[in-house]
């Protein structure tokens, strides 16, 4: 009994001890701080700056101006991949561990004096600061200390290793960006041994363009996109700055391109591509570059000239009907016999009340009508066979196999005419696929188009025969029970 007691005043004791160290040192009871404590927590667009002063007294500062970053004192654009990236790795930095609080040694781990230190400005005006040191002996960390904080943490190296890059490391180099709807006409002048020529582009309409130099035709809109493409996607290997008499040594006086990229809403972008330009690997294709009139020649690869020194009449447009799917409210189809099939006849119908009926207003079950419409409206020709022939007869476009009208919303009128067979197209397995003359009425160009054009007319045609084979049975029934009724009336 006596034990109990003693056992039981010495829990007690226990007890009493543990109160009053929990009152007067609760830090002893603080969790680890080991175990990825957060760091800095920060909404992304609420970023506005970032200055980094590193040891050697050189600093970098990025600034949004007017939804645009930059680089200051420099009048370079800021990259958008970097900033992107200081964004996305600290706006909610934890750490990889708790290292030391109030060190004896900040230069064990390149903080102190020999650290980068970081400033991040947010829209409200508030500030995140923090010291960049050293990797950690495995390399996979970085030593990391917050602006007023004794302790030392390791992070991840991914968020705090480019900050020693070179200031050419926080430029964009995507050097021509530009928004390819706003373009309304591409200029180049060519000096190259496969294209020495004006390339002249001018948009038309939202997917329409034309060439009128060296050649004169309708060019096809993805062609033209590809260019722009090719154009607004150049990204600069390194930067090199203008020097006196770089313009005549790096061939930019007169340079294999030079093009010019017009605009709706601003000022004309011009590129000239000079002599070509050593890599850091044999293999690069690389060029001299200058963006208007400025103070910075980019290294860039220079395969963009491919596109440029393309065969002007592959720009050809391949969509000759010019019409929208989604505007088409009437189609009209006229089918002839032919040797290889035997079905004729007619196809009439009309988009309206949000459907496709026939012409007595009765709605077409299945998909035939928008499948007819979008072949034609989109009909993209395999080739091109002749322009303005004299006999329409050799390509059976006289009196054509197959003619279908298509009419859209504003009335324009597209008459398309199937003639007689063409050179097949034969695939890479030796299997041959017809394909037949085609030309649209109000123009004299003939094309060749796959055969898929002519079995959707053929769908048509042959649903509207049974349609009407119906419409005569229903007739018929309808007759013969108004016969029969007036025979039993008396």
């Amino acid at each position: 009994m006596k034990a109990f007691r003693g056992t039981g005043l010495a829990l007690f004791v226990l007890v009493v001890v543990g109160a009053l160290v929990w009152l007067f040192k609760p830090a002893m009871f603080a969790p680890d701080p080991v175990g990825n404590p957060q760091l800095f927590q920060f909404e992304k667009h609420e970023l506005t700056r970032v200055e980094v002063q590193r040891p050697e007294g050189d600093s970098v500062v990025l600034t949004e101006r007017d939804g645009q970053w930059v680089i200051e004192g420099t009048g370079h654009e800021a990259g958008r991949s970097m900033v992107n990236r200081v964004k996305h790795q600290l706006h909610d930095l934890t750490a990889r561990a708790s290292v030391v609080e109030d060190a004896d040694n900040l230069s064990l781990y390149g903080l102190g004096e020999n650290a980068i230190h970081v400033i991040l400005t947010l829209r409200d005006g508030e500030q995140v600061s923090f010291d960049v040191g050293d990797p950690n002996p495995t390399s996979v960390s970085y030593y990391i200390q917050p602006k007023a904080s004794e302790q030392i943490y390791t992070v991840k190296k991914a968020a705090v290793d480019y900050y020693s890059l070179t200031l050419d490391e926080f430029r964009e180099r995507r050097f021509a960006s530009f928004d390819s709807k706003d373009v309304t006409g591409i200029t180049a002048v060519l000096r190259l041994p496969e294209a020495n020529y004006t390339l002249e582009l001018t948009r038309e309409g939202e997917r329409s363009w034309a060439m009128s130099s060296p050649i004169e035709l309708d060019a096809d809109h993805d062609q033209a996109r590809r260019l722009m493409g090719r154009v607004s996607a150049m990204k600069a290997v390194r930067f090199e700055p203008l020097q006196p008499g770089d313009i005549e040594r790096l061939g930019l006086a007169e340079p294999r391109a030079d093009i010019t990229v017009r605009f709706a809403s601003r000022e004309s972008l011009r590129i000239r591509v000079g002599n070509p330009a050593s890599g850091a690997r044999s293999h690069d294709v690389l060029a001299y570059v200058l963006m208007d009139d400025g103070d910075t020649v980019f290294v860039a690869r220079s395969g963009m000239l491919e596109e440029f020194s393309t065969d002007p009449t592959s720009f050809r447009n391949r969509r000759v009907v010019q019409l929208r799917t989604e505007d088409v409210v009437a189609v009209d189809a006229v089918l002839r016999a032919g040797a290889d099939h035997d079905l004729s006849g007619e196809g009439h119908v009309r988009y309206a009340a949000e459907q496709w009926v026939w012409s007595d207003g009765v709605p077409v079950s299945g998909s035939t009508p928008k499948r007819v419409a979008r072949r034609f409206a989109e009909l993209e020709v395999d080739n091109f066979v002749a322009d303005a022939p004299e006999d329409l007869a050799v390509f059976g476009l006289d009196e054509p196999r197959a003619r279908i009208e298509l009419r859209d919303r504003d009335d324009n009128l597209r008459v398309i005419r199937i003639g007689g067979q063409g050179e097949p197209l034969v695939d890479p397995e030796g299997n041959e696929h017809p394909r037949y003359y085609a030309m649209i009425e109000a123009e004299r160009s003939v094309y060749l188009v796959n055969m898929g054009v002519l079995e959707v007319v053929r769908d048509l045609v042959r649903e509207s025969g049974r349609k009407a084979a119906k419409d005569a049975e229903k007739a018929s029934r309808q007759e013969r029970i108004e016969t029969t009724e007036q025979a039993d009336t008396p």
